[in-house]
Order: structure tokens, then sequence, then C-alpha cells
């Protein structure tokens, strides 16, 4: 009990109950944890299922810290004790689980490829697809897509290997509305467009580890020019994850020496359909007459039509 009041004295606890929002404090907070409850909260926001039904004790092991570390972390967050902690974990896992069912089922859809390195690595596609999904929050895909939508100007920004994601979204999003400029966040030349953006332009940035560096400096600029900051990134805590103003997670890991991009792909395009709904028949238009010019200028192989 003395522990706790003297870590309410420290931080202004959280009153709700929702279980996402030890989470969402725990992003709002990181930049300003110690180094060891750095590794706390990277556990609990990389391992929630663990957390939900291990104890103290064989958490503490894992991070090889003291208990009584973990139990003060947790009040820090203003839980009731570690208990307090696991209980909105197991909130998450049962809300995920009951949103799409249990993943290792369907797993089973890859048993044909068993014993075979692609099969493994599409059995963790599926993984990443399905852990993305039942994570994904609604609210937020709402507001992304209602800032892509309204911007006067969205830029997109993105480096190394998770470039080709934003490359294929600039892309589609340019068929459906205006004003869309792509960055390469190792682009010095292209990073000169930025000295033109407001506070009525958005930013979305895709960045998955490594985690570029340039990137995370685009978007604190976007941010010190009050533009809207979108980050499709693999955890909350990450840096673009810390200080945008929406955040939507896709899993990445994957079983080879380079990540997999299968889940952040699929957050694109539900993006990319929520602005083609949103902007309706501007949006159809839009696409139609690029789609007319293509084809004035023969862009496309056609299939050749054959008759009866």
């Amino acid at each position: 009990m003395a522990i706790r009041k003297a870590e309410a004295r420290l931080e202004t606890k959280s009153e709700t109950a929702d279980p996402a929002d030890v989470i969402e404090e725990l992003r709002r907070r990181y930049d300003r944890l110690t180094q060891s409850q750095k590794r706390i909260a990277e556990y609990i926001v990389e391992h929630t299922e663990t957390v939900a039904f291990s104890t103290v004790d064989e958490m503490a092991t894992a991070l090889d810290v003291n208990p009584s570390t973990i139990v003060r972390f947790t009040y820090r967050l203003g839980l009731n004790g570690f208990p307090d902690l696991q209980e909105r974990m197991r909130e998450l896992v049962r809300g995920a689980l009951s949103r799409t069912g249990d993943p290792t089922n369907g797993g089973r859809i890859a048993a044909h490829l068993e014993g075979t390195s692609f099969g493994v690595s599409l059995s963790r596609d599926w993984q990443n697809l399905h852990r993305t999904i039942s994570g994904l929050d609604a609210d937020a895909v709402a507001r992304a897509v209602s800032i892509l939508t309204r911007a006067r100007r969205v830029y997109i920004v993105a480096g190394f290997s998770t470039f080709p994601i934003a490359q294929y979204f600039a892309l589609i999003l340019d068929r459906l509305r205006n004003h869309i400029t792509l960055l390469a966040s190792d682009d010095a030349f292209g990073t000169f467009r930025l000295i033109e953006m407001t506070e009525e332009d958005c930013i979305i940035a895709f960045t998955f580890p490594r985690y570029a560096t340039a990137t995370h400096r685009i978007v604190l600029w976007a941010k010190e020019n009050k533009a809207k900051t979108i980050a499709i990134t693999d955890s909350p805590i990450s840096a673009v994850g810390q200080i945008a103003d929406v955040v939507l997670l896709a899993v990445s890991a994957g079983v080879g020496m380079h990540n997999s991009h299968v889940a952040p792909l699929a957050i694109a395009n539900a993006l990319l359909n929520g602005v083609a709904a949103a902007k309706g028949a501007s949006a159809l238009e839009r696409y139609s007459r690029h789609d007319r010019l293509m084809n004035r200028w023969d862009a496309f192989l056609l299939k050749v039509d054959r008759g009866d």
C-alpha cells in the first residue's frame, strides 16, 4: 500500500477501465520512462498474451528484473497492481479472439505445405494478418480515413524496404484525390517539398524495424508544423508511434532475416478503400478519368476477346 501511495504522488492515476487505455498510456509516457521501465513497457506491448496468463515472477524472470519493479510500474500506470494489469490484458486477448477466432486452427490451411520453408513463411503471414485484424481499432481507422480525405495535401513517407508499400499507397491514393506527395525518407532532394507543409496537411508514415531515422525526423517536422500525422507501424511505442496523432498497428514479424509486409499492405489497402468510400462520386470520377487516359495511351496489356 505504501508503494502505491508513493507512486501516486509521482503520477496522476488513470481512472478509465478500458484495457486498451493501458497501451495508450504506455505510448503516451514511454519517452519519459527509465530504461528498465521501457523494457517492461515493451514486454507488455509485444507479449500481451504472455502477460495475461503468466505470474509476476515469470514475467520478472523473462525480463531479469525484480518482481517488485513490475508491481511498482503497474501502480505508476494507475492500476491496482499486477492482477489489474493481467485482467486488462486478458480482456484484450478475449476481445481479439471473439472477433476473429483462434489463428492456430486457421493456420492448418497450409498443412499441405508442412515441412517446407515457404509453408512456414505463408503460415506466419496468415498469423500476422489475423493478429493485425483482431487488434485493429475501428475508430482509429475511421479517424485516419477522415484525415486522408479532408487534408489539403497528403505526404506519404517511408524508407528502405518499407518504401514499396508507401509507393503503392501513393499510386492508388493519387487516383482517388489530388495533391499527393511521395517521399523516400532517405531522399534529400524530395524533402525540400516539406517546406510548404501546414496544419491543413497530413502525413502518413510507414515505419517498421529497422526503423528509418529519416522517417522519424520527417514526422517530427510535420508535428512542428501542426500537420496531422498517421503512423502505420508495428508498435505504439515505436519512435513514430509515440508521436503520431493516429496509430494503426500491423504485425510484421517474418521467419527469415527480413520483415513480412503482408499485414502492413492490408492496412494500406483498407485505408484506400475507406478513402474511396468517403469521397464517393469524386473519387470514382477521378479514377475513371485516369483509366481513360491510360487506355488512350495503351498503357496496359488487355486480354484478347475471343469470339464464339
